[in-house]
């Protein structure tokens, strides 16, 4: 049987790792020419008797001139654009290629060739982990109690599942829906058989039900994430995107206040710059209740912002994934839509970097999103990645813009600029004096709220956002 050509990308840990690999357990099936690789000092250099060729732009010509029949990405921090690059060349050449997983998916640091996998739209939009972190993490939260709000959502959830493996003295997972919560308490069960987490049915509309967990399990750091997010049901539905993600909000601030909580964390939206929908506008208010409550009490608080995470409920990428295994059409709502994407394991690890910059607590941080991507792009690639030919397999539909939707999203507004931090990707939101009175809003919308005229409620809104639509 004649042995497979392959070229490996990335030279490093990953790619030695998977080298060893193949020539130990595969040397039958491939024949490895050699690496590729953007670092100029391993050039023409010999690593584990195979040769680096040259930088990764010089794949195509690899290709060609050593009748390569498959790729193997090995950069497990490999960038988003990086990957697209790669799969432009082995595409145009009708190439094979996989990737190694990324290293939050290598859970025994080792690289394997049965762990080599499919490309996934996750691979072409993310970018790298620090892993370095990961030390400091351990410290932050080892022997703590931490209290996850909006625990069985897709950030809650990976909140949970990365806080546990830091050994904290209890994690408490809270949530008010109950199969959600049933699939996360399996799902954290095998991260940790001890069981030394708790998950308890709350919804956080409700400050009494939340005072006696609080006071019951006396957190010290509260990672809020539970919040309603799909903008056209809450413009639909203003009256219940105020009660969950105004007022839920502030019970939760009332009762870490309460319980003496050392640390609060807010998760934000980018929607809640200059926002344009009812869910941006109650998201930007509960950003200001953070900052108005950091001055009550001992506990610091803080938001951070940023845009879409991949593959979270609801969101974009699982429904193109639903309508191309139909076989389309795929809707896009308009051509020039723009998104900041990033995978839901970075998005969190820059979180939980975020929270240990608060100094004197009412802080902002905004996350880097990289660049914003078209999502007629995006569907695209997801119909390219699963083997179908656009206009011939499948179709594209446009169906218009929804209602509060904008065709791009930002992450400061004018009044906003933004400052460094010692992460690269988190920044601190530098906010000029603003001109309203975020606790006459929060008095008139609870006055409001009893008749739940959505009229009224909207134009209380609006005097904080004014370019609600």
């Amino acid at each position: 049987m004649n042995k497979k050509n392959i070229l490996i990308i990335g030279a490093g840990v990953a790619g030695k790792e998977l080298s060893v690999e193949i020539q130990k357990h595969f040397n039958k099936l491939y024949q490895i020419v050699g690496f590729l690789d953007d670092d100029t000092k391993l050039t023409n250099k010999k690593i584990n008797g195979i040769n680096v060729l040259g930088a990764i732009n010089t794949l195509h010509d690899s290709i060609h001139k050593f009748n390569i029949v498959e790729v193997f990405i090995a950069i497990p921090s490999a960038h988003g654009k990086l990957i697209r690059s790669v799969i432009k060349n082995c595409e145009k050449e009708k190439i094979i290629f996989k990737i190694v997983p990324r290293l939050l998916e290598i859970v025994e640091g080792k690289v394997r060739l049965s762990k080599v996998r499919e490309i996934e739209v996750e691979d072409l939009l993310g970018r790298s982990i620090v892993q370095s972190e990961q030390l400091i993490y351990r410290k932050e939260f080892r022997g703590k109690t931490v209290l996850v709000t909006g625990a069985a959502g897709s950030i809650g959830t990976e909140i949970c599942k990365q806080i546990l493996s830091f050994n904290p003295k209890k994690l408490i997972a809270i949530d008010f829906w109950e199969s959600g919560l049933y699939e996360l308490d399996l799902e954290l069960l095998n991260i940790d058989k001890r069981k030394n987490y708790k998950c308890i049915i709350a919804n956080i509309q409700n400050f009494n039900r939340l005072n006696k967990i609080f006071e019951t399990t006396k957190p010290e750091i509260v990672f809020h994430a539970a919040a309603y997010k799909h903008v056209p049901l809450m413009q639909e539905f203003p009256e219940e995107a105020v009660r969950n993600n105004v007022f839920g909000t502030q019970n939760v601030i009332k009762a870490s206040i309460k319980s003496k909580a050392k640390k609060f964390i807010n998760i934000s939206t980018d929607k809640a710059v200059e926002p344009s929908n009812v869910m941006g506008a109650t998201k930007l208010i509960s950003e200001k209740l953070v900052s108005y409550y950091n001055s009550i009490g001992t506990t610091k608080f803080c938001s951070v912002r940023f845009g879409n995470v991949l593959g979270s409920q609801g969101s974009v990428i699982p429904t193109f994934k639903k309508q191309i295994a139909k076989g389309g059409p795929v809707t896009v709502t308009d051509k020039k839509m723009t998104r900041y994407f990033m995978t839901i394991p970075e998005a969190v690890q820059l979180v939980l970097s975020a929270s240990m910059f608060v100094k004197n607590g009412g802080e902002v941080f905004m996350l880097d999103m990289g660049e914003p991507m078209k999502i007629d792009d995006l569907a695209k690639l997801m119909i390219s990645l699963s083997g179908l030919k656009l206009g011939i397999d499948i179709k594209i539909e446009y169906s218009g813009i929804r209602p509060g939707e904008k065709i791009e999203e930002k992450l400061t507004n004018d009044n906003e600029s933004k400052l460094k931090t010692k992460n690269k990707r988190v920044f601190l939101v530098k906010k000029r004096k603003e001109n309203f009175n975020i606790s006459e809003i929060i008095n008139k919308l609870d006055k409001i709220l009893i008749d739940g005229n959505k009229t009224k409620i909207l134009a209380i809104l609006k005097q904080i956002a004014p370019r609600l639509l």
